[in-house]
């Protein structure tokens, strides 16, 4: 299980991801779906579009990575970028570049 939240509580929740091949800066937008049915398939339109955090620990730190990013989504009703209500979810993450649309099953996310 991804993440565990309440109804009333607002979060953020972070997916990292590795990029195989380009850079950051080859990204055009990235976005989060939800789905209580698990065997759902989203389209690239039900996406919300959400934040993109370079999550890179730079040199010289001995742990720095190429190609980490983080798609940072703020969820919960308190202006949230998604609100949901009780149930399991399955997570879904879209990062889009201008030749594809990468969609990646991520997770399951409980709100109680």
């Amino acid at each position: 299980m991804m993440a565990d939240i309440f109804r009333t509580g607002t979060e953020y929740l972070a997916n990292e991801i590795t990029i195989k091949r380009g850079t950051i800066t080859d990204i055009t937008a990235v976005g989060v779906y939800h789905a209580a049915n698990p065997n759902q398939i989203p389209a690239v339109e039900d996406f919300a579009l959400v934040q993109l955090v370079d999550g890179v620990k730079k040199p010289p730190d001995p742990l720095a990575e190429a190609g980490k990013i983080d798609v940072l989504s703020l969820i919960g009703p308190r202006n949230g970028d998604v609100t949901l209500t009780p149930g399991d979810y399955q997570r879904y993450v879209l990062v889009q570049t201008a030749t594809e649309d990468i969609i990646r099953r991520i997770d399951v996310l409980t709100i109680r």
